[in-house]
């Protein structure tokens, strides 16, 4: 876990983009992505994903914390047919111990629930599975990997099963100054897709700076990714760019 702080300013630059990457942070963080889809489907359409997943730090006592990480995204499809509202929303959860150290795990249950505005945004499923993820964390250093297996139970049959492996290596490096670089490749494998379409996975980088503004501190990233598998009618490559909310004051 952080060192513990008392305000924004007791965190340095370097500590603030450490807690941007760290998926067991013992104080709120706020995240909103988007990720724009450039050259979809044969028309090379431009599409736009726009992501908040809240970090939601709980003490459980002296040794345990959960964690809840409520992911809701709201999209524009240019293609098959053009639309925009919500995809599904999914909920993860972590038990980790609340001690320091070098290596830190969380592992818990996620759950999908189908939330989508229109068939094509969502899976029409309620689907759940086990979720868990591994971090190292030491100076200016923070990589981590985690992974999920989401299946359904319930819903609309006729859509078909969900059955889907997610998979984020994460290496980034923090410097003084609070500017960081980091790969994180978020891949999936669909096991219920024939083998040209069942991989995604992209590659690239991000860059960011984390910093104080006045009481509020935050981080601001951008970066590009080229999708090297992709099933039929994903983008070829996205650009990525977000900004973080950090709330460190009284954790």
């Amino acid at each position: 876990m952080a060192t513990p702080a008392t305000s924004p300013s007791a965190l340095t630059d370097q500590q603030l983009a450490i807690s941007v990457h760290n998926p067991f942070e013992d104080f709120v963080k706020v995240p909103i992505e988007s990720d724009t889809g450039f050259r979809l489907g044969r028309a090379h359409k431009v599409g736009d994903a726009v992501n908040i997943e809240p970090l939601l730090p709980f003490s459980l006592n002296a040794d345990w914390d959960l964690m809840a990480r409520p992911s809701l995204t709201v999209a524009y499809a240019p293609t098959p047919h053009e639309q925009s509202g919500l995809e599904d929303l999914q909920t993860s959860f972590f038990l980790t111990p609340h001690k320091e150290s070098t290596w830190i795990w969380g592992a818990g249950p996620i759950f999908q629930f189908p939330t989508a505005s229109s068939s094509e945004l969502g899976t029409g499923r309620w689907s759940a599975g086990p979720t868990a993820a591994l971090v190292y964390s030491e100076g200016p250093w923070l990589n981590a990997i985690l992974t999920d297996q989401l299946m359904s139970f319930a819903g609309n049959r006729e859509r078909g099963s969900v059955n889907q492996t997610y998979i984020e290596p994460m290496l980034s490096y923090n410097f003084v100054s609070g500017w960081y670089a980091d790969v994180d490749p978020q891949m999936t494998y669909d096991w219920t897709a024939d083998t040209a379409n069942a991989w995604t996975i992209p590659m690239g980088a991000d860059v960011g700076k984390a910093f104080n503004i006045g009481a509020q501190s935050m981080s601001l990233q951008l970066g590009a990714y080229d999708l090297l598998k992709r099933p039929d009618g994903a983008p070829q490559w996205i650009m990525r760019a977000s900004i973080t909310f950090l709330f460190p004051a009284g954790h």
